[in-house]
């Protein structure tokens, strides 16, 4: 198809098909919002995703940053996470449009913020 032709079909019109996200994206995508929140490299976070009566469970085991820079420092560990699970399965669910029923957080080990060596 030329350029001409495509700049003529509207964009709003359905089109016959459907769309399938792998496993394996979500699962990333679960990954690198994790990362993100608890500011840690990707590749130490892993991500384990089941259904969970038509929705989707989230399981993440990640190191924990500790110190002075990390975010939510002075708060208690159980706290900081707590309080990052819900914004995990929010973020996760604006990205992927799927529905999170809980989002479980085991943490792996704890590293120096900014750095990713474990202790």
């Amino acid at each position: 198809m030329s350029e001409q032709s495509l700049a003529r079909v509207p964009v709003s019109v359905p089109r016959a098909g459907y769309t399938r996200v792998s496993a394996q994206a979500l699962t990333g995508t679960a990954r690198a919002v994790a990362a993100e929140i608890f500011g840690v490299d990707p590749v130490l976070v892993r991500a384990f995703l089941r259904d969970d009566a038509g929705y989707l469970a989230l399981t993440i085991h990640t190191p924990l940053p500790v110190g002075e820079t990390s975010g939510g420092a002075g708060l208690p560990v159980l706290d900081r996470v707590r309080a990052w699970r819900g914004t995990i399965g929010e973020q996760f669910s604006n990205l992927t449009g799927s529905l999170v029923s809980q989002v479980d957080v085991r943490v792996t080990g704890i590293i120096a913020p900014d750095t990713d060596r474990r202790r």
